[in-house]
């Protein structure tokens, strides 16, 4: 059994100190700063640069806090929160996810965590309702205070729990449960900085939503006189997972929650995740409280089994309950996604996903706006939705099966010892590691970007690494993931002008929606990117589109060295006469210069057969040679596609082409 530590006192004792040299927030909009109170402290976070004058400058204009007294992360380390300036009267209170822990197994950090440990690799969000940069983003002029998690107990612990040994040999593990004191500090912070917002939006993703609802009733008890609205992001699905596993025990939840305004009549032995929604919605039923979750999230489903739930039906513990809610107070909404994703609020998709006609950012926009919503329902539960009109069949049984994991995951894998493969099934992506940081061709899109980091990850190296990212064009396919690793990790990202200016463009479809990298290298035809070891030639090969890059470069096993080529732009999906003698143009020069290429990595992996060649190498004997290395099956392929182009310009000229949709199941299909 736990032991726990009572530690409700010390929420009378936290005090906060600012990350500033000489400086209190100033929300009214003055330059002139007042000094800090003698007991703040004086520290600044990696990437703020400090005046001379002693003012602080953030990235993206975040700030990052360090607060003092009985704040901490669940290992003892240090927590931080961070904070946007915006309108005074407008207030954002996020907190956010990362999963949680309740027994020795998930709680130890050396066997199986389930839960963000500390925030020393935390940093300020970028995109969903943090691109400050989207004209649509119903928060972009709000304050934000933004709460990171670290306590593996939902932001709502309030205990110094023992985790006893389960395993010979480990010794007892103290966790800090101490998300209540976090928080407080934060609140603490905002009530001083933030003194009377008119309008406050209260919400939280995945962990941070199950106790958004309490947080919003005790910012309301703050400022009575401000209009505020709730909403819980990916965790409404919790079907009775307290009264199961009760971790509220585990995590002193009752040491303080009885102490609240509307929450006195909790009881531990049958308190659950609805509790909270229940007595904040009655303590004040002038706030519209609300929740958002995706019919099937696999990570809640997770978090279920974890708990003894397993095999569970999402929606139906979503439908019971919303039902339970409503049964308890009428000022409670609920929409429903279809799908298996988890969270939206920090998703570039929260601008394009949608259930029964109704996107999720004006839902949420009008929650923003106080104006009341109806509940939404997904139609077609299984799968996300969009906004706007339904794509053609086709297109969606195809972009289906580019979303779907069983068949688009593929192990990362070795190629030559400087290059490795971290694409998707249909989409290629190649890292290739210099004695000087790494260059990433190709960023993927959407859902991928995660598992090509992950991908990175887990074959050992740092994407902080990444010095560049060079895509070989700008559609969402290639270029998706550019803002996504050019903001988080700091790479610079390589186009033509002609695909800057598509990467950047308003999509033909929500689906390929893609957040907007900043321009970074704009490239030439006959650039050359050094980089360490290699050097990466850029030809610029119009045809798929006007500014398709192509890329000669360096590979090596063992004493030997290569030269490969990615090339940019194989596909024929577009239309056009001319279009398409340019294409054939780029090829026949291609083709000029393939005399010492004997490595091709397109960037579609079926054009090169790289998966066929990968399965090959596997299974060659110690000291044969490479399958990837074959220059004639290069120069047949380049035939190939010059043969294939020729074929479409006789089609283009006949009015007998396939149409673009045709073309690019051509393109990817095995053959």
């Amino acid at each position: 059994m736990q032991r726990l530590i009572n530690t409700r006192a010390s929420l009378q004792k936290v005090q906060i100190g600012l990350i500033v040299l000489a400086s209190l927030w100033a929300f009214t909009g003055c330059q002139k700063h007042e000094p800090a109170s003698p007991g703040s402290i004086v520290e600044v976070e990696v990437g703020v640069e400090v005046g001379v004058e002693g003012d602080v400058t953030a990235v993206d204009d975040w700030q990052t806090l360090f607060p003092e007294g009985e704040t901490t992360c669940s290992d003892g380390s240090p927590y931080k929160f961070f904070v946007r300036q915006g309108s005074s009267d407008k207030l954002l209170v996020y907190l956010q996810g990362g999963g949680g822990c309740w027994f020795r197994q998930t709680c130890d950090p050396q066997m199986q965590p389930s839960y963000t440990i500390n925030v020393a690799n935390t940093s300020y969000p970028h995109f969903g309702i943090f691109n400050f940069a989207k004209a649509g983003n119903p928060f972009k002029d709000h304050t934000v205070v933004y709460a990171p998690y670290c306590t593996g107990d939902v932001h709502i612990g309030a205990s110094d729990t023992i985790y006893p040994p389960i395993e010979e040999g480990q010794k007892d593990l103290v966790i800090r449960h101490q998300g209540r004191a976090n928080m407080q500090a934060v609140l603490d912070w905002t009530y001083a900085n933030v003194k009377s917002p008119k309008n406050i939006f209260v919400t939280g993703s995945s962990a941070g939503a199950i106790p958004s609802p309490l947080y919003a009733s005790i910012i309301a008890d703050h400022y009575p006189d401000a209009q505020i609205a709730q909403l819980g992001d990916a965790a409404g699905g919790y079907r009775r997972m307290n009264q199961a596993t009760r971790p509220h025990e585990q995590w002193g939840t009752f040491n303080f929650i009885k102490d609240e305004k509307g929450f006195e009549h909790l009881n531990s032995h049958d308190m659950n995740y609805e509790s909270l929604y229940i007595a904040a919605a009655q303590q004040h039923p002038e706030i519209l409280f609300a929740e958002y979750d995706a019919a099937e999230d696999a990570v809640q489903k997770r978090f279920l089994a974890l708990s003894g739930q397993k095999h569970v039906q999402l929606l139906d513990s979503l439908k019971a309950n919303h039902q339970d809610i409503r049964a308890e107070a009428d000022n409670f909404r609920s929409f429903i996604g279809g799908g298996t994703s988890h969270t939206v609020l920090q998703k570039p998709e929260f601008y394009t996903w949608a259930a029964n006609g109704t996107g999720i950012r004006d839902w949420v926009a009008n929650l923003e706006s106080f104006t009341d919503v109806e509940d939404v329902l997904c139609g077609d539960c299984i799968r996300e939705s969009y906004v706007g009109a339904a794509i053609d069949p086709a297109l969606q049984a195809l972009w289906d099966s580019w979303e779907d994991p069983a068949t688009q995951y593929v192990k990362p894998f070795k190629i030559f010892d400087n290059v490795y493969y971290v694409g998707i099934d249909w989409v290629a992506a190649y890292l290739i590691d210099t004695d000087d940081g790494l260059v990433l061709i190709d960023s993927l899109y959407g859902k991928w970007v995660p598992m090509l980091v992950n991908n990175i990850r887990s074959i050992g190296f740092n994407p902080s690494d990444i010095k560049y990212v060079i895509n070989t064009h700008g559609h969402f396919d290639h270029a998706g993931g550019s803002a996504y690793l050019q903001k988080v990790y700091g790479a610079e990202i390589v186009m033509t002008a002609d695909d800057w200016a598509i990467a950047r463009a308003e999509p033909e479809l929500p689906q390929f929606y893609m957040p907007k990298p900043n321009i970074d290298v704009v490239a030439k035809d006959g650039d050359i990117i050094a980089l360490g070891d290699n050097a990466f030639e850029l030809f610029n090969t119009p045809g798929h589109t006007t500014g398709v890059l192509s890329i000669r470069y360096k590979v090596r096993e063992g004493d030997n060295e290569y030269t490969a080529m990615t090339l940019g732009g194989v596909g024929l999906n577009f239309s056009g006469v001319a279009r398409t003698e340019t294409y054939i143009s780029s090829y026949e020069r291609l083709q000029s210069i393939q005399e010492g290429t004997s490595v091709s990595l397109p960037n579609h992996q079926e054009m090169g057969k790289v998966f066929a060649r990968r399965d090959l190498a596997a299974a060659r004997p110690t000291g044969a040679a490479n399958p990837f290395v074959n220059p004639d099956s290069y120069k047949q392929d380049l035939n190939t596609f010059l043969t294939a182009a020729k074929i479409k310009l006789a089609q283009e000229k006949a009015g007998t082409a396939p149409t673009e949709l045709e073309a690019l199941k051509n393109a990817i299909t095995d053959s």
